[in-house]
């Protein structure tokens, strides 16, 4: 007998428990993390346009998920999304993985429909 196993994908909404999208005032809350600097304070605060903000959010929207083990510490950035309710969470885009802070939950994004460039523009444009 031959047993095959699917790994389970989960959307957005999957992942954030009670998420309203369509909310009228969304946004982003983006930090930059350097763990190589010897200031106190590791994160900060990127500047991004609403624009962006709302491409991030529609992006993230459109993802999909991947529940995994990896416990990483390589994060770059610390995201708040803001819909309904807060949502924060790390992120290592090297790996492509998130963990949310309200559950500690790890996930990798599988299709991540351009979130990645949108964060590595947003970087850029808060540098300018």
């Amino acid at each position: 007998m031959l047993i095959t196993w699917k790994d389970q994908s989960y959307s957005a909404i999957d992942l954030l428990e009670n998420a309203n999208f369509h909310v009228e005032n969304s946004t982003v809350t983006l930090h930059r993390i350097d763990t190589d600097t010897d200031t106190e304070d590791i994160f900060s605060e990127m500047k991004i346009s609403k624009e962006t903000q709302q491409e991030l959010i529609q992006s993230f929207q459109q993802a999909t998920f991947k529940k995994t083990a990896i416990k990483t510490i390589d994060y770059d950035y610390r995201m708040t999304i803001s819909l309904n309710t807060s949502y924060p969470m790390f992120i290592d885009s090297k790996n492509k993985i998130l963990v949310l802070l309200n559950t500690n939950e790890s996930f990798e994004l599988i299709k991540d429909h351009a979130f990645f460039s949108l964060l590595e523009k947003a970087t850029e444009d808060s540098q300018n």
